[in-house]
């Protein structure tokens, strides 16, 4: 980057790697802090290049763990604890930002028992009332 205090719409784009368009829009919504000339041209200070630098830095991946068991004998058994566990250790040897844990015994819900599932009619949709008719 050229030794210049303010630079053009253009070479800002092309320092920041987006359009002139997506400059404008930026300039517009208060993204982007702009000097205005005499003649009303817009002018981009190097600071604010800068500053949208710093802003756009990669930051350390996120992820979200998931563990799950089948039963509920191995979550007692400690199966779950343990591969949570690990899976946290994995993400942060990987250099990964773990946001959210999320573990369960079982997804699958919880079965009615036979003889108790709501009636069906013709169609096979259930019917409103569970009741005999």
């Amino acid at each position: 980057m050229k030794n210049k205090r303010l630079l053009h719409p253009k070479e800002a784009a092309e320092e920041l790697g987006i359009s002139m368009r997506t400059l404008i829009r930026w300039d517009q919504a208060g993204k982007v802090r702009t000097v205005r000339t005499v003649g009303n041209q817009r002018r981009i200070p190097v600071e604010e290049i800068f500053r949208l630098r710093r802003q756009g830095e990669p930051q350390a991946p996120r992820c979200a763990l998931y563990a799950r068991v089948s039963s509920v004998r191995q979550e007692q058994d400690g199966n779950l604890s343990r591969q949570t566990e690990r899976l946290q250790e994995a993400a942060h040897a990987r250099g990964y930002d773990v946001v959210a844990v999320i573990d369960s015994a079982s997804l699958q819900p919880q079965r009615k028992a036979a003889g108790h599932e709501k009636p069906a009619d013709a169609r096979g949709r259930a019917s409103r009332r569970c009741g005999a008719d």
